[in-house]
């Protein structure tokens, strides 16, 4: 017979031989387990006790002997259930303790005009309807230049849309031009100088530096997002 699915219940190879040869004596004492099962006597006290905790033999006494007896093996299915009723109360608290590991905080660089769209995607890919997505617009001296990245982020715009992000950027007020049209965000413009190549999103924040070659900094930490964030806003409600 094969016993490793009650191995799996959490049965040791000892329970599972006590179990078994009470199964075939019926009810008796313990001397008659040592005898049939060959178990050195201090095994089949430690079997038995470890399957009376479990539920699984029940004793009764005549006199001063104690008499064992195994319960039937349906009940191994109410055994299951209790395990099951068990691990499910115990659920919420294991789901608390994977959410803080997924907590990581971690830096990643991309590279080039391919990898900088690829962070903007992974960036907002578990985001949800009405999340904020707050940038500091990316800005380079060259006004051509930046009317090109511009014209890039028109297509992010169509992505962020599909989502339902509540998208808010600052942009210097020399840029107002390039973002008329732009209905899928608010923005605002202060006339101080500002940061830029900067956004947050949920847990992330991504730095670019649009030279010659992009790079992009995905940076996921909700301790550094919620700086930034926090950074956002009083230049948001001071413009």
């Amino acid at each position: 017979m094969d016993t490793s699915v009650l191995e799996d219940l959490g049965l040791s190879k000892g329970e599972i031989k006590a179990y078994l040869t009470l199964l075939e004596l019926g009810e008796t004492k313990v001397g008659s387990i040592i005898e049939k099962s060959r178990m050195a006597s201090s095994a089949v006290h430690n079997s038995v006790h470890g399957l009376i905790n479990k539920g699984l033999v029940s004793y009764i006494k005549k006199g001063k002997i104690k008499f064992y007896k195994a319960v039937p093996p349906k009940q191994l299915v109410s055994f299951i259930e209790d395990k099951k009723k068990r691990v499910l109360e115990l659920l919420p608290e294991l789901d608390i303790r994977q959410k803080k590991s997924e907590e990581k905080q971690e830096a990643e660089i991309f590279e080039g005009l391919k990898g900088v769209t690829s962070m903007l995607n992974i960036m907002i890919e578990d985001a949800k309807k009405g999340d904020e997505y707050l940038f500091f617009v990316v800005n380079v001296k060259d006004k051509e230049k930046n009317e090109e990245i511009q014209e890039f982020f028109t297509h992010y715009d169509l992505k962020r849309e599909e989502k339902g992000l509540s998208v808010k950027g600052l942009v210097p007020k020399y840029m107002k031009g390039i973002f008329r049209g732009r209905k899928s965000m608010k923005t605002r413009y202060p006339d101080f100088l500002i940061p830029s190549n900067i956004a947050i999103c949920k847990n992330k924040v991504v730095l670019i530096s649009w030279e010659e070659k992009p790079v992009g900094y995905l940076i996921t930490s909700k301790q550094i997002a919620n700086i930034y964030r926090e950074f956002f806003y009083e230049i948001w409600n001071k413009s």
